[in-house]
């Protein structure tokens, strides 16, 4: 009788540890850290810094060489690297669409209220 009471107590013990959640806090983002570089087109130009956290969360700034303006830009990057960030605001800013792949990145943005585009480049500082 005591074998059969100590086999479920066994068994329900290793399930509860072998299921318990991750308690591991290390950084979830592959990306994570500070990044810059520089964005080129036909109208507008210049170079942007950003910084990804351990959640993937994209936040920096990116100054235009043309209009001496900066914006910030805010996003997310994927488990993958796809990144995807807004210019200033979606109204009057533009998009920053690309890939991190390592310690580099490149993509495409655009800012279609001004009819604006053209590529970015970048790397992990």
């Amino acid at each position: 009788m005591k074998k059969l009471i100590f086999l479920p107590i066994l068994t329900l013990t290793i399930l509860i540890t072998s299921c318990s959640s991750n308690d591991d806090n290390s950084s979830s983002s592959n990306f994570e850290g500070n990044w810059n570089g520089q964005y080129t087109g036909n109208d507008d130009n210049g170079n942007w810094t950003v910084n990804i956290n351990s959640d993937g969360i994209v936040s920096g700034t990116a100054t235009s060489s043309v209009f001496s303006e900066s914006s910030d830009i805010n996003g997310i990057t994927s488990e993958n690297g796809t990144l995807t960030a807004t210019l200033g605001t979606t109204s009057s800013g533009g998009v920053f669409i690309g890939q991190l792949n390592g310690n580099s990145g490149n993509g495409t943005w655009t800012n279609t209220s001004l009819n604006y585009n053209g590529n970015w480049t970048g790397n992990k500082q």
